[in-house]
């Protein structure tokens, strides 16, 4: 159902929520609790942004001695606004894209207006990734924070799923900037400049500076000793990472501390405990610059979280809250983040193992992962694999299965020590006949018995590591194994995987590739242009619909059926593709057409593709179209009549303006096509752009030589978005005839 918010032309109700921080001043780059969102949040940000053109509207046509109360008016307007898109931009990054404005509607507010404007914006900059882990796993966030050259900060916000991104590269975002935030809109808009490798720094000993500090309001707080600190990391964790690395990485450094810094108990700015705490080790005589890793622990303070690390980096920063716990199981996943590693997840598909659709995530819920809900258990094969910890120099060897074939493999399990037999399977999720993207991790570990563990992998995507339930029927985790002689068939592909026996010592088991069969699938499908289009009420949009065929090998050509679905009164066509072969793609289009009666706002439509060979197999994604009035063009030219001098080569220039508004309001920004056909009925096109006085001005050249006498016809044509409109006016042209009379000016 769509809703299109509207607000009266004369007046306007709106409120500010104002909430109290102790994280310092702006930019803080901090995590912070995430807003909770109004009874409708985007009421606000969609009435607010009618609601500034209203206002520019009545600034723009208002008496000269109402300016000053228009513009003050307008403002407000604006500052409101800002601080709900700020609001938008970290609650709902699609929302914001979705309400900005266009450049051409915002370069026709006035320059007064411009500090509370979004901009678009291309930054380059060096990345930290941190992971936010709290106490309820469903608050748990992740922050991207870009830091140019200049020392600007900026937290980056994705309107689609964040890309796979670690602490130390160097990127350049393009984007939408609002105060120190950027919303991208794809993830295409970030192109990585300096990419940084994870092997280069998860092998060997790894230096680290624990810092212990508290707060200059409990300066006495000391919830644990440094030989307690000393303990868990450089003897716990680091035996743990000697494991788990077959020997090959641990920790070594110092505890420093404790220190009473500046910052109080009631704040949570971890970036400023960090600075402080530094600071505070380098003032006692510490190298920094000696250390690739620094972690920080603290007494309790107002802090919601239990751990937040970077991920990746060099140096790499942890944040321990031993308010809930200075343990293993926090130092090593907050390192373990440090290392480079996203989170271990669980996939529940119900009754099913894995499915395509209907699969809740939890963020924590591999049980046998230590970057999952595990006290200590080994990171798993992929993540080893990742870290240089399997099938890289002297790891022991990973087996890739190839795609395709049947045969049974021997693994031996996951937490013995290093020797040359393969720790894990990575079997393809595809067919004999087709490409993938997706693989099955399988291992034996040595808190499971008589079964494997098997986890579902995306290539290219780091945080793509989910335990697979191969018991489903049971609500437990901790029986999540493959037992001996049981088959999992993946219901996908038709790939099966079995464990043809189990010992403290390793498994056999055995991959099976069907013959190629055929499942349809539901397309992958994109279209142009997104965001909000602006056009006018009764005007058509064209989206450039491109659809992908999913589909297995095994299956026929088949074409895809695109359609819109779109508001109460409104039109939309359909198209029908050309057919195409699994893994092939194609393009099509779908008109959508505005209501006669459609009121100036935003308006929701949803653009689908359906498998002609099986209609269920569709994919569906919004699109916005905004109603802006029509625009009003006035051409004119700067004198009536132009007398051609006597002079063969000579020129008179003819200076045409055209006036663009709309709803009386003037319009900045418009592209003008401007055609004059002179006296002979030749046509010459010149081009131009409104300003902000709504003007597009443009010259014309007339040589005495072979210029025509007579009438000229001037046809203006504004466009901005695909809402147009134009304007006529007229010249005439004539010779000299006298020299009496005074030449014209001539360049």
């Amino acid at each position: 159902m769509n809703t299109c918010f509207r607000l009266p032309a004369a007046a306007f109700l709106f409120c500010l929520a104002c909430a109290a921080s102790a994280h310092g001043p702006a930019p803080d780059t901090s995590p912070q609790p995430r807003a909770a969102p109004a009874a409708n949040p985007n009421t606000n940000a969609r009435g607010l942004t009618l609601a500034l053109l209203d206002a520019a509207n009545q600034y723009n046509t208002g008496a000269p001695a109402a300016k000053g109360l228009l513009l003050a008016n307008l403002i407000n307007v604006a500052k409101a606004r800002k601080d709900e898109l700020v609001l938008t931009a970290q609650a709902d990054p699609a929302e914001f894209m979705r309400v900005i404005l266009p450049a051409e509607l915002l370069a026709g507010l006035p320059p007064q207006a411009m500090p509370f404007l979004e901009q678009s914006a291309t930054v380059s900059g060096s990345l930290e990734v941190f992971h936010v882990d709290h106490v309820n796993p469903a608050d748990d966030y992740y922050e991207h924070v870009l830091t140019t050259t200049s020392n600007a900060t900026y937290k980056v916000h994705f309107a689609v799923s964040a890309p796979d991104l670690q602490s130390g590269i160097r990127i350049s975002v393009r984007g939408v900037r609002l105060d120190n935030h950027i919303v991208v809109a794809a993830a295409g808009d970030v192109m990585v400049v300096k990419a940084v490798s994870v092997l280069g720094n998860t092998l060997g000993v790894q230096k680290t500076l624990v810092i212990l500090v508290n707060f200059s309001d409990a300066p006495s707080a000391q919830p644990y000793t440094v030989a307690q600190a000393q303990s868990i990391v450089f003897t716990t964790t680091s035996n743990y990472d000697l494991e788990t690395s077959y020997q090959q990485t641990s920790l070594t450094g110092t505890v420093a501390g404790w220190f009473t810094i500046a910052e109080t108990s009631a704040g949570c700015n971890y970036s400023t405990i960090a600075a402080q705490a530094k600071q505070a080790a380098a003032n006692a005589g510490y190298v920094l610059s000696s250390y690739n890793r620094y972690v920080y622990a603290f007494p309790s303070n107002t802090c919601s979280w239990w751990g937040l690390g970077s991920v990746g980096g060099n140096p790499s920063q942890a944040w321990i809250h031993t308010k809930y716990g200075f343990t293993l199981s926090v130092t090593a996943h907050e390192m373990g983040h440090n290392f480079g590693l996203y989170h271990s997840h669980s996939l529940d598909c119900g009754a099913a193992v894995v499915a395509g659709s209907g699969c809740t995530i939890s963020e924590y819920g591999d049980v046998f992962d230590i970057m999952g809900n595990s006290s200590g258990g080994h990171f798993n094969s992929y993540h080893k694999e990742r870290l240089g910890w399997l099938n890289a120099g002297v790891s022991p060897p990973l087996t890739t299965v190839p795609a395709g074939t049947t045969a049974t493999y021997t693994i031996g399990q996951l937490e013995t020590a290093r020797d040359s037999v393969p720790r894990a399977l990575k079997i393809p999720r595809g067919t004999s006949c087709s490409a993938t993207n997706e693989y099955f991790y399988v291992e034996t570990r040595r808190n499971v018995t008589g079964g494997v563990v098997v986890h579902r992998i995306t290539d290219g995507s780091v945080d793509s590591s989910y335990l697979l339930d191969m018991t489903p029927a049971t609500s437990s985790w901790t029986d999540a194994a493959l037992a001996t002689n049981l088959t999992f068939v993946d219901p996908a592909t038709g790939l099966a995987i079995t464990p043809m026996s189990v010992t403290s010592s390793g498994a056999q088991v055995k991959v099976a590739y069907p013959a190629a069969s055929c499942v349809r699938a539901a397309p992958t499908m994109s279209f142009t242009p997104t965001g909000a289009v602006w056009t006018s009420a009764g005007a058509q949009v064209s989206y450039a619909v491109s659809v992908k065929n999913n589909d297995s090998c095994g299956c026929s050509a088949t074409a895809f059926d695109a359609t819109a679905t779109v508001p109460a009164g409104w039109a939309s066509s359909s198209a029908h593709s050309a057919s195409i072969t699994p893994g092939a793609s194609t393009s099509t289009s779908v008109v959508v057409s505005a209501a006669a009666a459609a009121l100036p706002g935003f308006y929701a439509i949803t653009l689908s593709a359906a498998n002609s060979s099986a209609s269920t197999m569709a994919m569906s994604a919004p699109g916005t179209v905004a109603i802006s009035t029509a625009l009003a063009v006035a051409a004119s030219a700067d004198q009536a009549t132009y007398i051609l001098p006597k002079q063969g080569n000579a020129t008179v220039n003819a200076v045409i303006s055209s006036k663009v508004t709309s709803s009386g309001t003037l319009v900045a920004g418009a592209s003008v096509t401007v055609v004059v056909r002179d006296a002979s009925g030749k046509s010459s096109t010149l081009s131009g752009v409104t300003l902000s006085d709504g003007i597009a001005r443009v010259t014309y050249t007339m040589r005495s030589k072979n210029a025509p006498t007579g009438t000229y016809i001037v046809t203006s044509t504004a466009k901005i978005g695909s809402v147009t409109g134009s304007g006529t006016a007229t010249f005439a042209v004539g010779k000299q005839t006298s020299a009496a009379l005074a030449d014209p000016v001539v360049e």
